[in-house]
Parts: C-alpha cells; sequence; structure tokens
C-alpha cells in the first residue's frame, strides 16, 4: 500500500520511521489526510459527511470536553483533536496518541501548558469511560517521535499499560517544539 504524501511516496513501513515521517509534514503543514483512509465516507441528502467521532475527550481542570476524530491531517485538527492512526485506539492497551492545535482553527489544547502530574484526563470510547492521571509533561523537537511508541518514550519496549498522550505545539504560536502530556490510566469509570 502506498500513502500519497504531498510529494513525498510512505510504504508500508515500520510505525517509528512513518511516525517520523508524518510529524515532517506535520511540521511543514502538508495537507495529507490519513483520515480519509479510514473507510469509505457515507452520502446523506447527496452531500458527503465524515464518520462520527471515536471518542471524547475531557479535562476538567482546562474545561475541555471535546470529541476526538480519527486522523491528523490538516482537515481533521481543523474539526479539533485527532487521534494519530497506527497507536493504540481509545482505552486500548499502548499509548493512544491525540493531536490538537493551541492557537488555531478551535484550538483545543490551547490551556494544555496547565496540566501537571496527577491531574485527571477523562476519556470515553466504545461505551466506556475511562480515567487517566497526567504522569509527565514534556518540551521534545519535531522530530523526537518516542512519544508514539506503546510505551511513551521507551523506543523498543513492549506494552505494558494503557496510556494517553496528547500532543500540541508549542511555544503557543509557533511549530518549532511539540508539547507532550502524557497520562496513564487510573481506572475504569462510570458515568463521567
Amino acid at each position: 500500500m502506498i500513502r500519497k504524501i504531498s510529494t513525498l511516496s510512505i510504504k508500508a513501513i515500520p510505525l517509528r520511521s512513518y511516525a517520523a515521517a508524518l510529524l515532517m509534514v506535520i511540521a511543514l503543514s502538508a495537507s495529507y489526510n490519513p483520515s480519509a483512509e479510514a473507510g469509505p465516507r457515507g452520502i446523506q441528502g447527496g452531500r458527503e459527511h465524515a464518520p462520527p467521532p471515536i471518542a471524547t475527550l475531557a479535562i476538567p481542570k482546562i474545561g475541555l470536553n471535546e470529541p476526538v476524530w480519527e486522523g491528523v491531517g490538516r482537515s481533521d485538527l481543523e474539526r479539533g483533536v485527532g487521534h494519530f492512526p497506527r497507536t493504540a485506539a481509545p482505552g486500548r492497551w499502548g499509548n493512544t496518541v491525540l493531536l490538537g492545535h493551541r492557537t488555531t482553527g478551535p484550538a483545543p489544547f490551547r490551556r494544555l501548558g496547565r496540566l501537571s502530574a496527577g491531574d485527571p484526563l477523562d476519556l470515553r470510547a466504545e461505551g466506556r469511560s475511562l480515567r487517566y492521571r497526567v504522569r509527565s509533561v514534556h518540551i521534545i523537537t519535531p522530530r523526537q517521535t518516542s512519544v508514539l511508541e506503546p510505551v511513551p518514550f521507551k523506543p523498543g519496549a513492549s506494552p505494558d499499560g494503557r496510556y494517553l498522550s496528547l500532543i500540541t505545539c508549542h511555544p503557543k504560536g509557533s511549530d518549532t517544539h511539540r508539547l507532550v502530556v502524557v497520562g496513564e490510566m487510573a481506572s475504569p469509570l462510570t458515568g463521567l
């Protein structure tokens, strides 16, 4: 399978290489849209419509309650929070990676820098409510792709839990670095 990214082509390759290429494309503001590969879009009333969100992310400390869309292309992030393809599905074993803007479009992650260790991150997916707790906050360069690993920042490690990594540009209004908030599942919840 070949995916077209602007003028680059990426064949089916390992996550690390794919992630590095995709992060580079995002940093260059390319218009690659991985969600277009998630499956066929429906037609309703003669117009094309996007699939429904795959989850909802709530972060009480910063007043966030946003749907999560599959994909991290320009059109996906203009809608809000996007799920990075080839990372764990929301609530599943491994690392669920979500991206969002801080200053453009709906800017769902504009207050992400206010989070600290222990803050709750609530995710609703597949009829389940899950609570993660922030375990670390990092500032990285766009080329540091180890955040996408099944265990964030531990290349080659086998999944040993359920993680949630939130990524946005840093500092606000710039794309020279990334702010990363890593959470670890604390417990399943009912009725958030």
